[in-house]
């Protein structure tokens, strides 16, 4: 008993003042059923238990929650301390005793620390995450009310599926309230997924080389035919003008080799053209395979053609 009656109240030693009151009230409770049970029968084993026994009880409890409550606050335990003030804040508790855990509950709750995760992803705030602290989960308010903590060293570790997850440390002092904690998840790169390909065949004709040449050589035909024609034609009308009708067999025979060509170049060249034509129409008919590729994008589903064997 005496050393319970030795706690300290904020630092001060019980023996005056309110804590005084205290302790007195718990020696008289401990020693006033000693005295009466020297004047009166004892109770009945089975028989209702004495109105003063029950009070004595109740003051004890008072008193133990009281230096509970001390306790706690010296080793920084304020949650506990606060859970403890509900057993000396009774109305049945002594006076001097429910004046003080009255007061301190405006003190511890002054005093206890407090956090607010501010959780974001991409500069925008979401929900759904898991938070754990010192290793538990807690369940933060869908209000945005503060979680309350201990003063001192926690860690806390943020877990978000699709993200990865966030672990620090963090230390707290008494009185320091409502403390925001930014913490930005950052999305998991995603999968890759490997392109879905579907090989397919298709026909097509393709022009052989020949073809090209005969076009080539048609063209030149042409050409030449245009050339040694104008040829021809300038000399013919030189020749009229100069010795028409008494004009050399020598002179005559370069107008007609003139003309000669042309037709000659005009024929190949017809006859190249054709060639061509007969190539280009009669070209075979082969297969070639075609790789059609799909992919998912951040904008949506991409597709590629691949077309192989030209």
């Amino acid at each position: 008993m005496a050393g319970e009656t030795g706690m300290l109240r904020r630092g001060k030693p019980f023996g005056t003042g309110r804590g005084g009151w205290a302790a007195l009230a718990l020696a008289a409770t401990a020693l006033w059923p000693l005295s009466a049970l020297a004047d009166e029968p004892a109770a009945p084993a089975d028989g209702p238990a004495a109105p003063e026994a029950g009070a004595a009880s109740a003051v004890t409890q008072c008193v133990a929650a009281h230096a509970e409550v001390q306790r706690l606050r010296k080793e920084h335990q304020l949650l506990e301390a606060g859970r403890a003030l509900k057993g000396c804040a009774r109305s049945d508790c002594p006076a001097p005793v429910l004046r003080d855990c009255g007061a301190w509950v405006d003190e511890i709750e002054r005093a206890t620390p407090s956090v607010v995760f501010n959780v974001t992803s991409g500069g925008e705030q979401v929900t759904g995450s898991t938070v754990l602290v010192d290793g538990q989960p807690v369940e933060l308010s869908s209000s945005g009310a503060p979680l309350k903590l201990d003063p001192g060293k926690h860690t806390y570790r943020v877990e978000r599926a699709g993200h990865k997850p966030v672990s620090k440390e963090i230390i707290l002092f008494e009185g320091q309230r409502f403390q925001q904690l930014n913490v930005a998840l950052e999305p998991l790169a995603e999968a890759r997924v490997p392109p879905a390909q579907a090989s397919v065949t298709e026909t097509y004709r393709p022009v052989p080389a020949l073809t090209y040449v005969l076009a080539g050589l048609g063209v030149a035909g042409g050409a030449s035919f245009a050339v040694w024609g104008l040829m021809g034609r300038s000399e013919q009308d030189r020749l009229e003008k100069t010795c028409s009708p008494r004009c050399a067999d020598s002179d005559l025979d370069a107008v007609r080799t003139r003309y000669l060509i042309a037709d000659i170049s005009l024929g190949v060249g017809a006859a190249a053209l054709a060639g061509a034509a007969l190539t280009y129409l009669l070209r075979p008919t082969k297969e070639r395979p075609i790789a059609v590729s799909v992919e998912p994008s951040r904008t949506g589903v991409v597709g590629s053609v691949l077309l192989r064997g030209m």
